[in-house]
């Protein structure tokens, strides 16, 4: 389970997010929508554990999965399919 309570996300100056609170139980099936730069990401890394919050709390019980979207192996000239 994943309970969020008044999580506030500021990358920089800007305030992406503010006074959010929610719960996701096992078995939900939640899906994020927006615009470029509206934080989806951010938040996933948030919920995650990868980045920490401005304010407030992500409480996660039990195990969670999360892969980055922006994974990196090998040098960047190398093709990804050849």
């Amino acid at each position: 389970m994943i309970t969020v309570h008044d999580l506030a996300i500021r990358v920089g100056a800007r305030l992406l997010m503010s006074d959010v609170s929610f719960q996701i139980t096992p078995g939900d099936k939640v899906g994020l929508v927006g615009r470029n730069g509206a934080g989806k990401t951010t938040l996933t890394k948030v919920l995650s554990g990868t980045l920490d919050p401005s304010e407030g709390s992500v409480e996660v019980t039990g195990e969670l999965g999360y892969l980055p979207q922006d994974t990196h192996s090998g040098e960047d000239s190398e093709p990804v399919l050849s």
